[in-house]
């Protein structure tokens, strides 16, 4: 994964979690996953991604920095089969993660401890398709 080139602030706290939630979306599309929309706020962030051939009609990522935490959570919506997946949300498969900023973005701006992060979005990836797939069947 190359560096994400986000240029934001002083280098500041704000700019790391820029940098962090970039680098999961590099991930996510690394995985085949595309962003169709996104919107970054001061503290919140949002991404919304499509894969043609997964069980998964979207995968949401919505990440919300407190401090030098960022918590991600990652949303996997399937197929709509009836009124009461509409009315609650019965489609919808959440798995939070907690992330410390400064563990996985340098002072300078390097994204750190990679490895643990394509471990950490392979096995979300891996636990929202499963529950997709038992759905389907």
């Amino acid at each position: 994964m190359k560096s994400p080139e986000v240029k934001t602030g002083t280098g500041g706290s704000s700019s790391k979690d820029r940098y962090l939630i970039v680098a999961l979306h590099q991930l996510m599309e690394e995985y085949g996953w595309r962003g169709i929309e996104k919107h970054f706020a001061s503290s919140k962030h949002t991404i919304i991604y499509v894969k043609p051939d997964s069980f998964l009609d979207k995968v949401e990522l919505r990440a919300n920095v407190l401090g030098n935490h960022m918590d991600v959570d990652f949303l996997g919506f399937t197929p709509e089969k009836g009124l009461l997946d509409k009315v609650f949300d019965f489609n919808v498969r959440v798995v939070r993660k907690s992330f410390e900023i400064s563990k996985y973005v340098s002072d300078e701006m390097k994204i750190t401890s990679e490895q643990n992060l394509r471990n950490t979005v392979i096995i979300v990836l891996k636990q929202l398709e499963e529950v997709a797939e038992k759905k389907e069947q």
